[in-house]
């Protein structure tokens, strides 16, 4: 089952977006900000891992451009 991680901070927004895509058949983590989404993605692993991040622009504390960057430093290609 591919796993997609989904960040998003308007909760009703990520409510159903993980509703639609949990019914699709995929296994869905939601983080309301960039420095949570980064958290997630450090600690994955096994069958955690995260397949594809969906991820809105604009964010609290950090924007998706920045959290992207921040993923691709980590050395972490999954597709954003």
């Amino acid at each position: 089952m591919s796993h997609i991680l989904v960040v998003e901070d308007e909760e009703h927004l990520a409510i159903g977006i993980q509703y639609n895509l949990e019914t699709e058949g995929f296994a869905v983590t939601t983080a309301g900000d960039g420095q949570t989404a980064l958290t997630v993605l450090a600690g994955q692993g096994g069958e955690a891992s995260v397949d594809l991040v969906l991820l809105d622009l604009m964010l609290p504390g950090m924007s998706g451009y920045d959290v992207c960057e921040a993923i691709r430093r980590q050395g972490n290609d999954v597709p954003v």
